[in-house]
């Protein structure tokens, strides 16, 4: 724990440093929630029925998303696999692999602190704003609020968990560019960050419901906004919580491989 404060500081200090960068991230969530709800309020007028869901319902949905987006976009410097993938070009792995910790936990304190500042200082004034003056609606109960912070949570360790993945896949092959950007782009479509999943073709829901992209954006999300009762909560934190252990696992055996034959560029 000593070690996790002393990387929420570093994070805290960093954010006082680039104070424009936080400004410009603050104004991006509002305008981002702001778009998404003016695109959903146009579809809804064209097709009522096109949605699904009641639009209050949907205009929360699709703000939260974009709230969640703030601490959750899985690249530049709030990703795992960048840092990854930079230090082992730049060779300052070893700086990384010399600490007195486990290098997953490393990476896990590095970005959950980040995670956990960004929440304070963007997510929680987005999401006033969004209340107050768009309309977003609050959980329909304290048990969905309470589930709605545990989903959050078992959604960032299935996020950690992938990026870590990609970054161990970075480390064997130097460059993941290409690679990121399709993984940015099945994190974007399948999580339900863009489009909601109940919107799929059947098939592809199918798909989607057995896949772990979901717990990121759609069982958080669904929580929120009242669509699963209490049954159907634990079901779901259940499923969420069956990916998160199980690719914290792989990642945990796939970098005692990975560390085997680690090569630094550069250094």
């Amino acid at each position: 724990m000593k070690c996790y404060r002393a990387f929420v500081r570093q994070q805290l200090n960093s954010l006082t440093l680039y104070r424009f960068e936080f400004v410009m991230k603050v104004l991006y969530g509002c305008i981002a929630m702001y778009g998404v709800r003016c695109l959903w309020y146009a579809l809804h007028a064209q097709n009522p029925a096109l949605l699904g869901r009641s639009l209050p319902d949907m205009i929360t949905y699709a703000m939260m998303a974009m709230a969640m987006d703030l601490v959750f976009y899985p690249s530049g410097d709030n990703a795992v696999y960048d840092y990854m993938n930079a230090q082992v070009k730049s060779g300052s792995i070893d700086t990384d692999l010399l600490r007195p910790m486990g290098f997953q936990r490393q990476m896990l304190y590095r970005n959950a602190s980040r995670m956990m500042v960004l929440s304070w200082v963007l997510v929680l004034p987005a999401w006033l704003l969004a209340v107050l003056f768009m309309g977003m609606q609050l959980p329909s109960s304290l048990v969905h609020l309470a589930a709605f912070f545990v989903s959050v949570g078992l959604a960032y360790f299935v996020l950690f968990s992938l990026s870590f993945l990609l970054g161990l896949l970075g480390m064997i092959t130097m460059d993941i560019r290409h690679i990121s950007w399709a993984y940015r782009g099945l994190v974007d479509l399948l999580s339900g960050k863009l489009v909601p999943l109940w919107l799929f073709p059947p098939m592809l829901m199918q798909c989607t419901n057995l896949l772990p992209f979901r717990c990121i954006y759609d069982i958080p999300l669904n929580i929120y906004t009242g669509a699963f009762d209490a049954a159907e909560i634990f079901r779901q934190l259940g499923f969420q919580c069956m990916w998160a252990l199980a690719l914290m696992s792989a990642g945990h055996l796939l970098w005692r491989k990975v560390h085997l034959r680690l090569t630094v560029q550069g250094g």
